[in-house]
């Protein structure tokens, strides 16, 4: 793969203006001086590496990332030619983080308790670092798995969930929600009603007594608006709940959407306000926040230029872990939206 940084291949291609350009320069057209710049931040290497790293989710205290990687980078270790999740941990802690290569462990696979050699990718954490969900086509369609630590520090077996169907289920992740830390939302392909032609909608599940309950549709008319969503992320920070839309077709790049949760008419509104550094030539997207909610990590390739996209069949390209505080995040909303 041609690994020019993302400032060489804006300068070769010539064609990328606008909303594609360096992320500081675009920003700095769009909002006023006074508001925030929103950049975001590479992890150093370790974590990051040749091979790359996709879809990451954090833990808590930030100092272990599990994610997947694309057997197509290179990696010898991902069975079969589709992805398998990864993990690197924080070994030196002192110090602001992310700290430098340095204080992170090369990334290693997951045993085969947790990966197969179909697609294995979307992993999520929970905040006690004891269960992770995960997406697999292992059962030959696309669905959530889960597998949990054992006292003895192995992963066990992992088990398909109760929610799953013949449809496809993927991107299981927090609600994130005020007063919702038992609820999960995910994409589902489904009809609506019967006889009709299924969709990609968001779905929630609610764990009672320790078990997903049945999923139902989440409604909503401005989620519902955005098309081609395959993920929602949400979090409460500085007198907002920000949530994260991400947008792929399959067949064009990932790109983040930002939006807001009124509590008080329980509706998500808009307006709708694109990442500044969204690049349609580059993927980037499906984020995590930490159960803190103070950051957000997610994967792109802004310094590797354009790339295979990745599909719903387990190819796709090599991206490098990114971060940001979400205050930042939120205050870059705030002043592009304004809300109330």
């Amino acid at each position: 793969m041609n690994r020019l940084s993302r400032r060489q291949f804006l300068r070769a291609s010539g064609t990328v203006v606008g909303a594609t350009m360096v992320p500081s320069l675009a920003l700095s057209q769009r909002v006023g001086a006074a508001e925030k710049e929103l950049i975001p931040k590479k992890m150093p290497f370790p974590p990051n590496d040749e091979f790359g790293s996709y879809e990451p989710t954090i833990t808590p205290d930030g100092n272990a990332i599990y994610f997947a990687r694309f057997a197509g980078s290179g990696d010898k270790r991902v069975l079969g030619t589709t992805t398998d999740i990864f993990v690197t941990h924080r070994i030196r802690q002192s110090g602001e983080w992310p700290g430098t290569g340095a204080d992170w462990t090369p990334p290693e696979r997951l045993p085969d308790t947790v990966n197969s050699d179909s697609i294995d990718q979307e992993p999520r954490i929970t905040p006690d670092g004891k269960t992770l969900y995960f997406m697999s086509r292992r059962s030959g369609n696309a669905d959530i798995w889960v597998t949990h630590k054992q006292p003895n520090g192995e992963w066990a077996k992992a088990q398909s969930l109760t929610i799953n169907t013949p449809a496809t289920e993927h991107c299981f992740m927090p609600l994130g929600l005020p007063g919702a830390d038992d609820t999960s939302v995910f994409v589902s392909v489904r009809p609506r009603e019967a006889g009709a032609t299924p969709t990609a909608d968001l779905f929630t599940t609610r764990m009672e007594k320790g078990v997903w309950q049945p999923a139902r549709r989440y409604e909503s008319k401005l989620l519902d608006s955005i098309g081609l969503k395959c993920r929602l992320n949400a979090v409460s920070r500085d007198g907002l709940v920000l949530g994260v839309v991400s947008v792929h077709d399959f067949g064009k790049f990932h790109t983040m959407q930002f939006v807001h949760y009124d509590p008080a008419s329980r509706e998500w509104k808009g307006p709708i306000v694109p990442a500044p550094f969204n690049n349609p030539a580059i993927d980037g997207a499906c984020p995590m926040f930490t159960a803190g909610g103070d950051k957000m990590i997610w994967s792109a390739g802004y310094d590797r230029g354009p790339g295979p996209v990745s599909t719903s069949g387990g190819t796709g390209s090599t991206y490098d872990l990114f971060w940001l505080n979400t205050s930042d995040i939120v205050a870059y909303y705030k002043a592009k939206a304004g809300p109330s």
